[in-house]
C-alpha cells in the first residue's frame, strides 16, 4: 500500500510536510479567488479558470511524485524549494497577466511565496527570486502595453512596481535572515549533539582504555540481574588481573603501564567480538574494574561458556608480547549469578576465585566453586590443565 509519507525516512518526510504547507497555501488562496469570482470581485476570463487550476494541480502533483520517489535526493537542494517558489510566482504571473483588474490584490500573494525560502534558501538564492519576481511582473507591465494598450496606466504601473520592487527586496533581506539563523541553529544543534556524544561517552567509558567504566559495567550488571530473575536464564562474571603489573610500573614508568592496559584492553575486547556462545543472545560487556583489573559480563551465559571466555582471553594475552617487548599474563576469576543473590556476592565470588588464581600461581583461570588445585570442566566433570581450551570459538 502507498503511504503518503515514506517509512523510516525523517528528512524526506520533512519534505513532504514542507510541500504540504505549500499546498495548502494554493488551496487556501485558490478558493478565496474562486469565491471572489463567482461573486463578480475578481475579474478574470472564464477561459482562463480550467486552464489555471489544472496547470496548478499537475505541477503539484509532478513536485509531489518527484520527492516521494527519492529522485529529489540526486539534487543540491533536495526540498526544491527554489523550484517550488519559482513556478508558484510564474502562476501568479499568469493570473496578473489575464486579471488586470485585480492585479493589486495579487501582489500581496506574490510576495508571500518568496518567504517560504525561509525553509532552505540562501540569501543568494533570495535574491535571484526576487529579481525573478520583479522582472517577471515587468514583462507582464510589458506586455499590456504592447497588448492591451488601453488598460494601461503609467502612473499606477510605477506605483505598483515601486511597491513590489520594495516588498521584494525586503523580503529577500528579511527571509536570508531568517534562514541564516535557521542555519545557525541548525549549526549549534549539530555541536550540541556532538557534545553530548562526548559527554555521554566519557560518562560510560574508562579514559585510559576505553573499555566501559566500572559503572557503567555496575548499571549493566544490574539490569542483567534484573532480566536473569524474571526469565531465569544465567549469566556470568568474569574478573581479570594482569599479574606483576607493578614491576612494569616499576621498571619501565607508568606510561608504559599505561601502554599496557590500552593493549591488554583492545585485544580483550577483540576476543569477545570473535567469540561464540551457543545459545548468548545478549550483549557481551568488558570494562575497566579499577587499576589492572577489569571485567566482563556475559549474558545468557552458564559457568562452563564464561570458563571458556576467561581460557581464550588468558591464552591470547600470553601468547604474543604487548609493544613486542611486555611479556603479560592474566589471571581470572569466573562465577555464575545463582537467582536471588545479590550483585555483590556474586562478585565477591568471583573475586575470591581470582584470588584462588593468584594463589595457585597466577595466568590461570579459576571457576567459583572448583578445587583450588585445578581448572575444572564444567562440561563434562573432568579435570583439565590450565592451558585447555574447551569447546569451541568463532574466528
Amino acid at each position: 500500500m502507498l503511504r503518503i509519507f515514506p517509512a523510516n525516512d525523517e528528512r524526506q518526510t520533512l519534505r513532504l510536510q514542507r510541500y504540504f504547507m505549500a499546498v495548502a497555501c494554493y488551496v487556501l488562496w485558490m478558493s478565496l479567488g474562486l469565491g471572489m469570482y463567482m461573486t463578480g470581485m475578481l475579474s478574470v476570463p472564464s477561459q482562463m479558470i480550467v486552464p489555471v487550476t489544472v496547470g496548478v494541480f499537475i505541477t503539484n502533483l509532478y513536485f509531489y511524485i518527484f520527492i516521494r520517489s527519492g529522485l529529489n535526493c540526486h539534487f543540491k537542494d533536495p526540498s526544491l524549494t527554489f523550484s517550488q517558489i519559482i513556478v508558484a510566482m510564474t502562476w501568479i504571473l499568469v493570473l496578473m497577466f489575464a486579471a488586470a483588474d485585480s492585479r493589486s490584490l495579487m501582489l500581496p500573494v506574490y510576495v508571500m511565496s518568496l518567504l517560504f525560502g525561509v525553509f532552505q534558501l540562501k540569501r543568494k538564492d533570495f535574491l535571484i527570486l526576487a529579481a525573478f519576481g520583479l522582472v517577471g511582473y515587468l514583462a507582464v507591465v510589458g506586455l499590456d502595453l504592447v497588448l492591451y494598450e488601453e488598460r494601461f496606466d503609467l502612473r499606477t504601473e510605477v506605483l505598483r512596481t515601486s511597491v513590489l520592487a520594495g516588498t521584494m527586496l525586503w523580503s529577500a533581506i528579511f527571509g536570508s535572515h531568517v534562514s541564516g539563523l535557521r542555519n545557525k541553529l541548525r549549526y549549534r544543534n549539530f555541536e550540541l549533539r556532538e557534545a553530548l556524544e562526548v559527554v555521554h561517552h566519557a560518562a560510560r567509558h574508562d579514559h585510559l582504555t576505553q573499555a566501559y567504566n566500572r559503572r557503567y559495567v555496575m548499571q549493566t550488571i544490574k539490569a542483567e540481574k534484573a532480566r536473569a530473575d524474571r526469565t531465569r536464564r544465567p549469566f556470568s562474571v568474569i574478573i581479570l588481573d594482569l599479574d606483576h603489573f607493578k614491576i612494569i610500573n616499576d621498571r619501565y614508568g607508568h606510561l608504559a603501564g599505561d601502554r599496557v592496559l590500552m593493549a591488554f584492553a583492545e585485544r580483550a575486547k577483540g576476543t569477545l567480538r570473535g567469540m561464540d556462545f551457543v545459545g548468548s543472545e545478549g550483549v557481551r560487556t568488558f570494562g575497566r574494574y579499577g587499576g589492572e583489573e577489569f571485567i566482563v559480563l556475559l549474558p545468557e551465559t552458564d559457568l562452563g561458556g564464561s570458563y571458556r571466555c576467561a581460557e581464550r582471553i588468558r591464552y591470547g594475552t600470553e601468547d604474543e608480547p604487548f609493544d613486542d617487548v611486555f611479556k603479560v599474563t592474566v589471571s581470572s576469576g569466573v562465577a555464575e549469578y545463582r537467582l536471588g543473590e545479590s550483585i555483590e556476592d556474586t562478585l565477591r565470588r568471583a573475586d575470591a576465585a581470582l584470588y584462588r588464581a593468584k594463589d595457585n600461581g597466577r595466568n590461570c583461570v579459576v571457576a567459583d566453586d572448583t578445587p583450588t588445585s585445578g581448572i575444572y570442566s564444567l562440561l563434562t566433570g573432568n579435570e583439565l590443565s590450565p592451558n585447555v581450551v574447551v569447546g569451541q570459538f568463532g574466528s
